[in-house]
């Protein structure tokens, strides 16, 4: 093989892992994010079906979003009376 039929496989070689980075990089987000289509209304319903009268500090709990968020949402919702197992649970369906 020439030089230059070297230098073009190269060149061919880079762009399809290039290419199969690029077509990562967009399917996985998609792949990953579409389960999460849980919402604040999917942890409230989870309460409300366990027995839960599903007030401020429940719905406070369950609008809890961010960094802490799942911690806040079981830290809020188990304070204000439910068990830890129903706690956590309904935060991870928000």
């Amino acid at each position: 093989m020439t030089q230059k039929a070297e230098g073009i496989e190269m060149k061919l070689k880079r762009a399809l892992a290039a290419a199969s980075v690029t077509a990562a990089a967009i399917v996985v987000p998609i792949t990953v994010a579409a389960p999460a289509q849980a919402s604040a209304a999917d942890c409230r319903s989870y309460l409300a079906s366990k027995g839960y009268i599903v007030g401020p500090k429940l719905t406070s709990g369950c609008a809890q979003t961010g960094i802490m968020g799942m911690a806040n949402c079981i830290s809020i919702i188990w304070n204000a009376g439910t068990t830890q197992e129903h706690a956590i649970i309904a935060c991870s369906k928000r």
